[in-house]
């Protein structure tokens, strides 16, 4: 069924432009992230606008998996069979399957669809979904487009009716979060509804995504363990770290264990860690050990807010809007020191310190200090929440992080 036009809709151009650009190019478009950043509605603009340029509704198949629905086909034998009962030829036919990942063996079906020369477009909310599953049958022929929530000028975009201030809507920003549903409640007579919006996102993955599709048998460990990597956003966590938590509090697991809930839970998009580099070797280290949440509303309801934390979540905000604008960013370690984020560092390097403020000399000196000791001339930036008086130290730009957050994007 083709999903019926809302005007509601907000486009986000960034997402919309790849997957424009990927129509009738030979690989299968699959839009990846968590579940409610805005995969399904992306997929229904671009539907309505392939309709609004004069393709055929006949040339459309469109299935959400995720209903709850036990018409939908369940199996890639019944996909094929219901796909194929509605084409004989599948050259120059459309093919969008949201959630796919909830067909038995899908790409199988997938793989089928291709070599008959459909235009496939998928969205899943499993990164393993492309690792393990469809790249075993289709190596080289997918484009990943990786959907996030909102970035803080999307974000504007969509609480533009409002009268409160900018700095009021980034308060909300980083306590509410930046799913696309919160933001539309925001400063609504909805608004109440938006810690039940939230629960009921993070429940779904919690139980679809982690605890059904990984058969946990110990889901009280696992909510602990995301308790723990979401309350140190930005602090030094490692397996070992969590085990002692877990020994603190009555429950014992391997590292072993711990390493695989962990690897389950940012394959479900609640948390992603950078890779570090050495400054010197420029060599990618074995070793990451900084998590941050994808969204600040899912980690602010499993780990509860508090003003402490504003470090963190600032250097939370930083690096998803690094990862948004960059993808390629990475810990630095130079020597002693710790530059908070680099990006294309093997290419043309992008260097970043986080903090709130840099009011007093031992914490000028802390966040100037890793900046100074790389030697090239690319560009080294201190992102601050307090504004500093100057906007520059040494050659190292200072800036608020509303205003570098609202900047042009620099690289898409």
């Amino acid at each position: 069924m083709i999903p019926a036009y809302s005007p509601t809709r907000i486009s986000r151009e960034k997402y919309l432009t790849k997957m424009r650009a990927g129509r009738g190019a030979p690989f299968i478009k699959v839009l990846t992230g968590i579940r409610r950043s805005g995969k399904s509605t992306l997929m229904k603009i671009f539907i309505d606008e392939l309709i609004s340029s004069g393709l055929s509704k006949d040339k459309i198949v469109f299935i959400d998996f995720d209903l709850d629905d036990g018409a939908l086909p369940q199996t890639h034998r019944e996909l094929t069979d219901y796909v194929n009962s509605k084409y004989t030829d599948l050259s120059g036919t459309l093919l969008f399957f949201d959630e796919i990942q909830n067909v038995d063996e899908w790409e199988r079906s997938i793989s089928s669809f291709y070599n008959s020369g459909a235009d496939i477009y998928l969205t899943g909310s499993n990164s393993k979904m492309l690792s393990s599953e469809l790249s075993t049958k289709l190596s080289g022929r997918y484009l990943e487009i990786k959907v996030m929530p909102l970035m803080f000028s999307e974000y504007l975009i969509f609480r533009e009716n409002t009268s409160d201030s900018i700095e009021s809507l980034f308060r909300d920003y980083c306590i509410k979060g930046s799913l696309p549903a919160v933001a539309k409640m925001c400063g609504t007579t909805s608004e109440e509804l938006i810690p039940d919006s939230i629960s009921g996102t993070f429940n779904t993955v919690y139980n679809k995504d982690i605890i059904e599709r990984h058969n946990i048998r110990n889901p009280a460990t696992l909510s602990n363990v995301i308790k723990f990597l979401m309350r140190n956003v930005g602090d030094r966590t490692s397996a070992k770290n969590v085990a002692g938590y877990l020994t603190s509090i009555g429950q014992k697991m391997a590292k072993s264990t711990i390493e695989d809930y962990i690897q389950y839970i940012e394959s479900a998009y609640l948390v992603s860690h950078p890779q570090r580099f050495d400054s010197e070797t420029r060599e990618l280290l074995g070793t990451s050990d900084k998590f941050y949440a994808t969204d600040l509303g899912i980690k602010h309801h499993v780990s509860a807010y508090r003003p402490d934390d504003i470090d963190g979540i600032l250097e939370n905000i930083v690096y998803n809007e690094l990862t948004y604008r960059y993808r390629d960013v990475a810990i630095l370690s130079v020597g002693n020191y710790e530059i908070d984020f680099v990006c294309d560092f093997t290419q043309k390097p992008k260097y970043f310190q986080v903090c709130y403020s840099l009011n007093g000399e031992s914490t000028l000196a802390r966040e100037v200090r890793p900046l100074s000791l790389i030697e090239d001339n690319y560009p080294k930036t201190i992102i601050t929440y307090e504004r500093y008086p100057l906007d520059d130290i040494d050659g190292i730009r200072v800036v608020n992080i509303i205003d570098w957050l609202l900047e042009k994007e620099q690289s898409i």
